[in-house]
């Protein structure tokens, strides 16, 4: 799991989430700019989220991850951002600024569908 910045509460619940129903889930932290792509295992994959202005870590860990093979999927929002790349599935989402703060009601709302969605596949839920 990737948000930073305005897109952490999203990927906090997120990791929230997968923890409650048993889904092994790591957040990223960015912590010393480090290379945290490396960290992929083969049967991996990223859930990133990142919108304008995007957050140059996710953008870098999505495309660390495209490049180890790791499949992507990015909430943000929309064909524009730098996480929409050839490889990645995008879930684009609108939201409204106020003045410099993005309303996080509808990604919450679709992050909660894939977090549910995923523990469902898994027998979780």
């Amino acid at each position: 799991l990737a948000g930073f910045r305005r897109a952490y509460p999203v990927a906090a619940y997120l990791a929230y989430a997968f923890d409650r129903m048993g889904v092994a889930a790591q957040l990223h932290s960015g912590v010393g700019h480090m290379d945290q792509a490396r960290t992929f295992l083969p049967d991996d994959a990223l859930l990133a989220i990142t919108f304008a202005p995007y957050s140059g870590e996710t953008v870098d860990l999505v495309k660390g991850a495209l490049g180890r093979g790791v499949p992507v999927v990015a909430l943000t929002d929309g064909p524009a951002s730098p996480v929409a790349l050839p490889g990645a599935c995008i879930l684009p989402v609108e939201e409204v600024d106020f003045g410099a703060f993005r309303s996080l009601s509808a990604t919450l709302a679709l992050a909660m569908s894939l977090s549910v969605a995923v523990g469902a596949r898994r027998g979780a839920v």
